[in-house]
């Protein structure tokens, strides 16, 4: 892969005036040649996008994309489809909470290189409560981690052919990467963890959210249901996707929703079940919204 062009970086930042600066900061020594960032400042209401603005003023490599929907997953569909040039050997993905370590996207291009066979690389985190065993995991499963991960120009190139989107209101649209990775777009072959490769030396940093600070609370406890969400959601997307593929997804997830009702079901976690309790009612409200607008 060509070190010697700008590695394109999509940087997911919704209200991230607080971590932005930093976030760019680490790109700007996550490459021999400061990498091309695109900031996809989705809904913002706070200084993100006036800082992301002051910032490429002295920073040509940076561009801010403002978009109205704050989604995620809708901002991964506007760089892939709009944003992002064509023709590029990496394509890399990060969020603007998180800071990328020094070098971190040229190790992640070698390592893909080095690779034929995977269609994507992650790197690993370097900070956080159990980070030890968050790694661990990573290398176990050769997991995708949101916070900053790289796809191969070619497995790009295919989902743009294909004309895949990520459904909006999809959370932690990690897990949804996995599985077009290990997929490999498709939704008639077995899972291949092959298809992922971890770069070990590659890293990326943030500060936790703690629960033991009373400012944290509300954001502690409402991340904990959008886990559980999530959890219910991973399992109608990927009923969805085998055997009918990534071209069948819907345009909101919450489509899925009537079609996969039966995923539903409580069962005892510990403390985790009043999570799920509260995210299958918020899903259900959702499931009720939907039909009425129907």
């Amino acid at each position: 892969m060509n070190a010697s062009a700008p590695w394109p970086v999509a940087v997911f930042a919704h209200n991230e005036a607080r971590n932005i600066v930093a976030c760019l900061d680490s790109l700007q020594a996550a490459s021999a040649v400061p990498p091309a960032c695109y900031v996809l400042a989705n809904a913002c209401t706070d200084a993100t996008e006036a800082q992301v603005r002051d910032y490429a003023r002295t920073h040509p490599n940076v561009h801010l994309v403002s978009i109205v929907v704050g989604d995620k997953a809708n901002a991964w569909n506007v760089f892939v489809h709009e944003a992002a040039p064509a023709g590029q050997a990496a394509y890399f993905f990060m969020d603007g909470d998180v800071r990328a370590t020094p070098g971190a996207l040229d190790v992640m291009a070698r390592t893909l290189e080095g690779d034929l066979h995977a269609n994507g690389v992650s790197a690993l985190p370097m900070s956080g409560r159990g980070v030890e065993a968050f790694r661990r995991d990573m290398l176990r499963d050769k997991g995708v981690a949101g916070n900053l991960y790289g796809l191969r120009g070619a497995f790009v190139e295919r989902i743009r052919a294909q004309g895949i989107h990520m459904p909006v209101g999809t959370i932690g649209e990690d897990a949804l990467m996995g599985a077009m990775l290990k997929w490999d777009l498709r939704g008639d072959i077995r899972w291949d963890d092959g298809r992922v490769v971890v770069a070990p030396e590659a890293g990326f940093e943030f500060d936790s959210v703690s629960p033991w600070l009373p400012r944290e609370w509300k954001k502690y406890f409402r991340r904990r249901v959008r886990y559980s969400v999530r959890g219910y959601q991973n399992k109608m997307l990927g009923r969805a996707i085998q055997p009918a593929g990534f071209e069948a997804l819907p345009h909101h997830v919450r489509e899925l929703y009537p079609r996969y009702r039966d995923v539903l079901k409580l069962e005892w976690r510990g403390v985790d079940t009043l999570f799920d309790w509260l995210a299958m009612r918020e899903i259900l409200s959702n499931l009720g919204a939907s039909r009425v607008a129907a």
